[in-house]
């Protein structure tokens, strides 16, 4: 994984504030806050009031005028994203299904809404999905498909059919989960995120910066690994040990990181 071609400063952001924020940050915080920890990532102060910005508009994040200081705040939208996408990144097994039955689903966009197709597959990769054929997409356990589709499905008339299934006796599923994955290059996401955090104090610099990282790099690899059932992978298959490491990295950096957040968010006021 190519870190600066593959996450994004928005995720970045995301990361900061799901990590740093949302939990006993209630207050707005300055924007050189948010523009150090970007910059200490290779983001430039551009890119990062350019994302600060789309936030904003996105209805994430509330933009507050105190004195001559411009301020952010988290919105009520933005905690409920946040407090949803923690349960999986925390959880325990995160690539491990309690089912062993499978979900497919099979959607249409009007012509009018073709503008929703990304942002649906993303959901969809998120959730755990795989496009199996053109139209039919296919993920590991039972997924809750009006927690994925939201509200967005019934907006934009989008006709979703989904379906409970489990193999029948003879089918060959390890053939169709190697059509619906590309499974060496979830190996390959998986030993670049060992390779990376291992040795979480191995990476140089600001520990806040450190954590940011740790955490979109995990929220990434949580995004292109649906949990697929291990006795349809390959051997030695890396999932497990990859939620090792990130629980023992978050270990290692986050009572830094929380402490080095303080100090910058009360030098932030002071420099006004």
């Amino acid at each position: 994984m190519t870190r600066g071609a593959r996450i994004r400063p928005q995720q970045l952001l995301f990361s900061l504030l799901g990590a740093l924020v949302l939990d006993g940050r209630d207050e707005p915080l300055p924007t050189r806050v948010f523009l150090h920890v970007l910059g200490e990532l290779g983001v430039t102060d551009a890119a990062a009031r350019a994302t600060l910005t789309r936030l904003v508009h996105r209805g994430f994040l509330a933009r507050e005028q105190t004195g001559r200081v411009a301020t952010f705040a988290l919105t009520d939208v933005a905690r409920r994203v946040l407090r949803d996408g923690r349960v999986r990144i925390l959880a325990a097994a995160p690539f491990d299904r309690d089912s062993d039955a499978w979900t497919l689903l099979s959607f249409s966009l009007p012509e009018s809404r073709r503008d929703l197709r990304h942002q649906l597959r993303s959901r969809l990769s998120w959730a755990g999905f795989g496009c199996l054929r053109d139209g039919l997409w296919i993920a590991p356990g039972r997924v809750d498909l009006d927690r994925v589709l939201g509200a967005t499905a019934e907006e934009a008339d989008i006709v979703a059919d989904g379906f409970l299934a489990r193999p029948l006796s003879g089918s060959r599923v390890r053939l169709f989960v190697e059509r619906a994955w590309d499974l060496p290059a979830l190996r390959a996401e998986h030993e670049q995120f060992l390779r990376e955090w291992t040795e979480p104090d191995a990476g140089t610099g600001d520990p806040i910066a450190r954590l940011t990282l740790l955490n979109a790099h995990w929220v990434h690899l949580l995004g292109v690994d649906p949990g697929l059932p291990l006795e349809h992978l390959p051997a030695g298959w890396p999932a497990r040990e990859s939620a090792d490491v990130y629980r023992r990295a978050a270990a290692v950096l986050g009572p830094r990181a929380h402490e080095s957040f303080g100090e910058l968010v009360a030098s932030g006021w002071r420099r006004r």
